[in-house]
């Protein structure tokens, strides 16, 4: 069986960060909040280039007009539809709950690519 060459999975990162463009954060009920993309300017790539851990960053504030408060987070999907479709990568983190307008929630879900055991 032949291995994949470090190219090999930078063409996979590469393809990852221009196709799963859809961040879809959860509430604690597994049910979703909001599914923004990589094109909405609360939610970026944030690694390094070349780097073997994906990064996509979104950020969300109680006076976001698509935030009704008090909202709970808590978990994040990525998907390359903007509605629907299976996720692609989840994850879960400890709840946090937006109350108020001046509220703010960083989530960073990352991807590691190969994923090392």
């Amino acid at each position: 069986m032949a291995e994949i060459t470090e190219a090999g999975y930078q063409t996979v990162r590469d393809f990852i960060e221009a196709n799963w463009i859809y961040h879809s954060l959860r509430d604690d009920e597994d049910a979703e909040i909001l599914r923004l993309s990589t094109a909405d300017a609360r939610v970026s790539w944030t690694h390094a280039v070349g780097a073997q851990v994906l990064e996509l960053t979104t950020v969300i504030s109680g006076a976001d007009t698509d935030v009704t408060t008090p909202q709970i987070f808590a978990g994040s999907e990525i998907y390359n539809v903007a509605t629907e479709g299976e996720p692609l990568a989840d994850e879960t983190f400890e709840a946090f709950t937006i109350n108020t307008t001046s509220d703010e929630l960083t989530v960073k879900h990352r991807i590691e690519i190969p994923q090392v055991v």
